[in-house]
């Protein structure tokens, strides 16, 4: 028997000062990154400097999204911007420690918290 895949979903939320925040839903893997990646391009064309990715809703992440969000993160610094991961649960932040995300990625507890960051 095999597991369902949960498709990604994408809801967008524009901020204040060039921040749009990204809600996740679904699985962030190798067959679904492209959705993500093709939504954040999107917004960085229409002007967004920084960007914030509300993983709370996913249900997995594979290491080729942790790679999206570092891609991701570079993009919004080519533009004067950050990344900021909201919501990453508990046992995933020893992981992103081990691999120094928090070198290229802002981290919060929720969205308000990493809009204020990033705002």
């Amino acid at each position: 028997m095999t597991a369902k895949v949960h498709p990604l979903v994408v809801d967008r939320d524009p901020r204040a000062n060039g921040v749009v925040v990204l809600a996740l839903s679904g699985e962030l893997v190798v067959t679904s990154r492209d959705v993500l990646r093709e939504s954040a391009e999107s917004e960085i064309a229409d002007g967004a400097r920084s960007i914030v990715v509300a993983v709370g809703g996913l249900t997995h992440i594979d290491t080729s999204g942790l790679a999206l969000l570092v891609h991701l993160a570079a993009r919004c610094a080519e533009k004067g911007g950050r990344l900021a991961v909201a919501g990453l649960k508990a046992d995933s932040r020893e992981m992103r420690q081990h691999l120094y995300l928090d070198e290229a990625i802002v981290f919060a507890d929720d969205v308000e918290e990493a809009v204020a960051t990033l705002g």
